[in-house]
C-alpha cells in the first residue's frame, strides 16, 4: 500500500508557482524553503525573501483522482515519485542481526522538522534586525528583564549596536546606572522598549 506522498520535480525557479497551482487544486504541497537576506545598495538595507531550500523539488500528498491534473501542470517535469513509508519516517540507528551498526536514516519528517527549525531561526534574526532599526543612538530605553520578577525596570540610553562573529545576531549596547555608576550592558533588542 502506497503513502500517496510524492516528490515532484519542477522547473527551476518555479517551485512557489507550482505550490500555488497545487494549492488551487485543493492539495497541500510543501516546498522546503529558507529565509535569506540580501543587502540592497539602493535601499541601504537588507531585504529578506524566501528561497527554495532544495531547488526543483516539491513534496505533496496526491490522491489518485488528482494525479493526472498534477502531471499536466506546465512546470511539472516527468512523473512524481511516490515515497515509501521508510522515505517518510526514516529508520533509527540500530544493530543488525550480524552485530553490524547501522546508522540512522533520516526521512522526510526529520527533514521537514530541520528545515522548519532553520526557518524559525532565520525569522528570529530578521525580527532582531528590524528591532535594532527602531532605535537611534542617544534614545532613552527601558530594559524589560527583571521587571516581571519584582525588580524595578532599569532605564538606560542606547549607544549603538554590536555584532561579533560568534553572536547569532546583533545586540544593543546600552549605558545604565548600576550602583551609582554608568555601566555598559549588552541586551537583545526584544528585551527593551523605548522610554
Amino acid at each position: 500500500m502506497g503513502t500517496n506522498t510524492y516528490a515532484i520535480n519542477v522547473t527551476n525557479g518555479k517551485e512557489f508557482e507550482v505550490e500555488g497551482e497545487l494549492s488551487d487544486l485543493g492539495l497541500h504541497p510543501w516546498v522546503p524553503k529558507q529565509l535569506v537576506s540580501k543587502w540592497v545598495k539602493e535601499k541601504k538595507a537588507a531585504v529578506w525573501y524566501d528561497r527554495p531550500y532544495v531547488g526543483k523539488m516539491i513534496f505533496c500528498v496526491i490522491p489518485a483522482i488528482y494525479y493526472r491534473d498534477v502531471i499536466g501542470l506546465k512546470h511539472v517535469i516527468g512523473k512524481p515519485i511516490e515515497l515509501s513509508r521508510l522515505d517518510i519516517e526514516g529508520t533509527p540507528a540500530h544493530t543488525d542481526p550480524s552485530g553490524k551498526q547501522i546508522p540512522a536514516r533520516y526521512g522526510l519528517k526529520d527533514f521537514k522538522a530541520a528545515v522548519g527549525a532553520e526557518y524559525a531561526d532565520a525569522e528570529r534574526r530578521r525580527e532582531n534586525a528590524e528591532w535594532i532599526c527602531q532605535y537611534e543612538p542617544g534614545q532613552a530605553l527601558t530594559i524589560l528583564i527583571g521587571s516581571e520578577d519584582g525588580f524595578d525596570a532599569i532605564k538606560g540610553v542606547f549607544r549603538g549596536s554590536i555584532k561579533r562573529a560568534f553572536d547569532e545576531y546583533a545586540k544593543l549596547r546600552i549605558e545604565v546606572p548600576i550602583l551609582g555608576r554608568q555601566t555598559t550592558v549588552e541586551v537583545s533588542p526584544d528585551q527593551v522598549r523605548a522610554g
